[in-house]
C-alpha cells in the first residue's frame, strides 16, 4: 500500500510540474513590467537550442517598459521588432534538472569571464529565468519573489 501511495505521489506532483508551460509561469507572474511574452520556437529560438538533446524545451521572452526604450509613449510596443531585442527577461523550461543545472552553469561561467554581460537568474523546478542586467536589484528581486510564487 505504501509504495503505490508513494508512487501516485510522486506521479502526481511530476506531472503537474510537467504540465506547467513557460508561457503559464511568465503570465502567471504579477510583474508590473510584463504586457506580453513571446513563445519561441525552433525556427526563431537566436540559440538555437530548443528542442536539442539535453537543452530547453520550451522558451519564452518578453519585453519590460521599465527597461526596454523601444516601448512608445503611448505603452504600445512595436510588434515587427525581433523578439531577440526585448529588454527585459526569460523563461526557458528543461526536461529535467540535470538539463537545467548544466545550462545554469554554463551561462553563470560565462558571466563569470565576461561581467558586463552579466545578467540576473532564478532557477526553481524544471525552469530557469534569466533577466536583463538593466534592472535594478530590487526590479529584479520583484521578479524573483513571482517567480518563487508561481513555479510549481
Amino acid at each position: 500500500m505504501f509504495r503505490t501511495a508513494a508512487f501516485f505521489t510522486a506521479f502526481i506532483l511530476n506531472s503537474s510540474i510537467f504540465a506547467q508551460t513557460a508561457k503559464d509561469v511568465a503570465l502567471d507572474m504579477k510583474v508590473e513590467g510584463i504586457e506580453f511574452i513571446h513563445p519561441f520556437t525552433e525556427k526563431d529560438d537566436l540559440n538555437h537550442q530548443l528542442g536539442r538533446p539535453n537543452q530547453y524545451i520550451e522558451k519564452v521572452s518578453w519585453p519590460d517598459k521599465r527597461i526596454d526604450p523601444k516601448f512608445e509613449s503611448d505603452g504600445f510596443y512595436d510588434d515587427e521588432i525581433d523578439p531577440a531585442e526585448f529588454k527585459g527577461g526569460t523563461i526557458e523550461k528543461f526536461k529535467n534538472i540535470a538539463d537545467l543545472n548544466r545550462r545554469f552553469e554554463y551561462i553563470k561561467n560565462i558571466y563569470l569571464n565576461s561581467p558586463f554581460l552579466n545578467q540576473y537568474m532564478y532557477k526553481k523546478g524544471l525552469f530557469l529565468m534569466r533577466l536583463d542586467k538593466e534592472f535594478t536589484p530590487t526590479q529584479a528581486k520583484q521578479y524573483e519573489r513571482e517567480f518563487n510564487k508561481v513555479v510549481k
